[in-house]
């Protein structure tokens, strides 16, 4: 599951960057489609050998057209539910591949712990305003071993 995963991040990456040429139109309709954007994911957390459905609401604030930030509420599936609340920045390097960080928190039934997550997707923009975007995470867990979150976001930009 994680490496196909990570391969279809690649790939699509890769396909994007190589066959996409600059093009002003698109510029010029994400400076007038705005700098909000609210998504949901939808996605598989990988905890040592389990796969749990995991589901999110993310919103996030374009500073500029390389930063973005903001923050994701993700559920995962487990005896204990638990809900991961992150902080982000994303940097978006290169057209619409970002790389991002956040800190936050996760509470799987009484307890709390610090986390920390590392990001990368790559953004599709369709209908206007609409994007999909394959992203793979990882996610650093205290007193626990890191897990992988793969997923699916679905996005509208306002």
């Amino acid at each position: 599951m994680k490496a196909i995963a990570i391969a279809i991040c690649v790939l699509f990456s890769a396909a994007v960057i190589a066959g996409e040429t600059e093009n002003e139109v698109n510029q010029s309709s994400e400076e007038s489609e705005g700098k909000n954007a609210l998504a949901v994911f939808a996605g598989v957390t990988r905890d040592g050998s389990e796969n749990l459905a995991t589901l999110g609401i993310e919103y996030s604030y374009r500073l500029h057209k390389n930063w973005s930030v903001g923050g994701v509420i993700e559920r995962a599936d487990r005896e204990k539910n638990s809900t991961l609340v992150i902080a982000f920045v994303h940097l978006w390097p290169y057209k619409d591949l970002y790389v991002g960080a956040g800190i936050g928190r996760k509470d799987p039934g009484d307890e709390r712990q610090n986390t920390v997550r590392a990001t990368i997707g790559y953004e599709f923009e369709f209908a206007g305003s609409w994007s999909i975007s394959p992203q793979a995470n990882v996610d650093f867990v205290e007193h626990e071993e890191n897990e992988e979150v793969y997923g699916i976001v679905l996005g509208k930009r306002f």
